[in-house]
């Protein structure tokens, strides 16, 4: 399956600290998504590789994944096995009911925000539980004014923004950061900054998405022109390959802190709860 960068797929290939946060980000979201799961049928909408399906299905009695990329499904159906877990295209699922449902960096990827969650909330059985994770817009996008330089996002929200969303669904939403007491958050938080600022003159709020797309792509091709020329080859330097192979050692998805309170945080982590009927 193609690494698009924006479908998170297991492997030990870290860059720089910043990619290391948020492989253990999504990791550290689907552990504590699992401490909920014990004895319940569970749904992850828009399951990606199937790396955390396969993860809830350690503690769930039963686990469908399921994602509108049939590639996505075959990839996960081939890398993932397990008794209590399957994988399913998103046309496959049809009205099925779940106790649970995670839907882990997908809201800010769809049109139609209320739809999807009238959608899930049709999904869940009474007194159901609901988790959905995405970017907090916080430290990536200057309000009002910018909208998304990941290409692949929409919309971003606030806490506020994200749960005003839900309680239009929901009577019980709770939203919690998600974040790190280690140095590995500030390196991400420094990148998403920066973003910010690099990208503004393509992503103004009064551009249409295919205009502001069309920008950051131009943009990200002067930089690696750029690049290309600074180091004369457009190669790495000898010896750079193995510079950082193991700094990511001391680091695993525990250092990842998800909570109400949290002095350095990138992402948001929504806990809705269907009354019962």
């Amino acid at each position: 399956m193609k690494d698009t960068g924006e479908r998170h797929i297991l492997n030990e290939n870290f860059r720089d600290k910043s990619e290391l946060y948020i492989h253990l980000m999504h990791i550290a979201t689907y552990e504590y998504a699992k401490n909920f799961a014990s004895g319940k049928k569970v749904l992850d909408f828009g399951c990606g590789s199937g790396y955390g399906a396969k993860i809830l299905s350690e503690k769930a009695d039963s686990v469908t994944g399921t994602d509108l990329s049939q590639e996505a499904v075959d990839f996960a159906k081939d890398k993932y096995n397990s008794d209590n877990l399957n994988f399913i295209t998103d046309q496959e699922l049809a009205d099925k009911k779940f106790d649970m449902i995670t839907s882990f960096q997908v809201i800010e990827h769809v049109e139609n925000d209320a739809e999807y969650i009238t959608r899930l909330k049709g999904l869940l059985n009474p007194g159901g539980l609901l988790l959905i994770s995405t970017p907090d817009k916080k430290n990536r996008l200057f309000n009002y004014i910018q909208k998304p330089w990941n290409i692949f996002h929409l919309k971003e929200y606030t806490s506020g923004s994200l749960k005003k969303l839900l309680e239009n669904h929901f009577t019980q939403v709770e939203i919690l950061k998600i974040g790190s007491g280690s140095d590995l958050v500030l390196e991400e938080i420094s990148r998403t900054k920066k973003q910010r600022i690099i990208t503004l003159p393509c992503t103004l709020s009064l551009y249409p998405y295919s205009l502001r797309v069309f920008l950051l792509k131009f943009q990200k091709s002067i930089f690696e022109s750029l690049k290309k020329i600074k180091s004369g080859s457009g190669k790495m330097p000898a010896g750079m390959n193995g510079a950082t192979a193991d700094f990511h050692s001391g680091y695993s998805h525990n250092d990842i802190t998800i909570g109400k309170e949290i002095q350095y945080s990138t992402d948001l982590l929504a806990v809705c709860i269907k009354n019962s009927d």
